[in-house]
């Protein structure tokens, strides 16, 4: 009996510890592999910012991280470091051609930089076509605004202005710096540069010491401090907005088509191409050469992000996201890819509208 019931226990054993083993050696190496280990998993994802601590870019940028580990398989650990520099040209340097294009590295880039591509600025060492694009969200017009203790309150108080009105600049590629010559162009202004400025918070604070009378830049800056205070406090006079579609950010202000003199019109064609950036406010980009199904599986981990709940709220409270305004890698790619390539006449004017003066 004894012996029967140690056979039994056996035969329990075995069903337990073999049968198991035996069965998943049959299993083909090609279906076990249909599940291995995310690439992510363990890993850590560094997104860099080719901008300075609170500039709306870092606060973009630091947003995505607290949400895209959670969205890519594996949920990778994510940093965020910031290398501003030349209005975020140093930063795509790098990343185009030091990073390693392993699919854990990507920038929050300065969207503007394709046009100092296009000028030919002999700084600039990368393709912005060839970037990996993981995606982007959110649109952001410009605007112009100045102190209201200067004389610059509208575009016509500009031209008559003895002294030419100084704009604070992060450098030559920045989308302030874009603008305002813009505007200059489109409106027979004289306008003064201060360059040098490491973000656009470091451009508030310049303006506040009396450096700068004017900025321009995205309408969704009034949001955040110091310029809901200093809209709440009349502190600043808006000059002109982007248009054609008025900003409802914005207190009533005429767009550079409703001001636009005639003989402006070769400048204000450009708009398409200039200012195509407001239409990716917020783009991603990693190092050229990233494997195809890494990247596939950060811009669908982007996709994810963007319908998350919470992002959403939060992207809308910190930088006025509607929730459905956003580029996928692939249409970022065409975008971009349709944006750059341009025939020589308007790559010549381009460089005459951003040309130091």
């Amino acid at each position: 009996m004894s012996m029967m019931k140690a056979q039994n226990s056996f035969c329990l054993f075995a069903r337990r510890v073999f049968l198991p083993a035996i069965l998943f050696s049959l299993i083909s190496p090609s279906a076990r592999a249909q599940n291995p280990k995310p690439f992510y998993e363990g890993k850590t994802i560094q997104i860099l910012v080719a901008a300075g601590p609170g500039a709306t870019t870092d606060i973009s940028a630091r947003l995505v991280g607290r949400y895209i580990g959670k969205h890519v398989p594996g949920n990778p650990n994510v940093l965020v470091q910031n290398v501003p520099g030349a209005g975020g040209v140093v930063a795509a340097n790098q990343v185009y051609n030091l990073t390693k294009p392993d699919g854990l590295t990507f920038l929050a880039v300065t969207r503007s930089n394709y046009l100092d591509q296009m000028v030919g600025k002999p700084e600039v060492k990368f393709d912005f076509r060839k970037f990996s694009w993981v995606g982007s969200f959110n649109k952001s017009p410009m605007m112009v605004a100045c102190r209201s203790d200067t004389p610059y309150k509208s575009i016509a108080a500009m031209r008559a202005a003895k002294t030419p009105p100084r704009f604070g600049q992060a450098g030559t590629g920045s989308i302030s710096f874009v603008f305002a010559n813009l505007i200059s162009k489109v409106f027979d202004l004289k306008i003064k540069n201060v360059l040098g400025y490491g973000s656009g918070r470091e451009i508030d604070l310049g303006m506040e010491r009396g450096e700068a009378d004017c900025r321009a830049t995205s309408d969704i800056t009034v949001i955040r401090p110091p310029w809901n205070r200093w809209v709440k406090e009349n502190w600043v006079t808006f000059v002109v907005q982007q248009g054609p579609e008025k900003s409802r950010l914005l207190p009533p202000v005429p767009t550079v088509m409703e001001l636009a003199p005639a003989e402006a019109a070769p400048f204000v064609n450009l708009m398409n191409v200039v200012l195509a950036y407001t239409e990716f406010d917020r783009p991603y980009a990693a190092p050229p050469g990233v494997p195809k199904e890494r990247l596939q599986i950060l811009r669908e981990g982007f996709e994810r992000m963007l319908k998350d709940p919470e992002f959403v709220a939060e992207a809308k409270k910190l930088l006025d996201w509607d929730g459905s305004t956003f580029l996928t890698g692939e249409q970022m790619r065409q975008k971009i890819e349709t944006t750059v390539t341009q025939p020589p006449d308007v790559i010549k004017r381009i460089k005459e509208v951003l040309a130091e003066e």
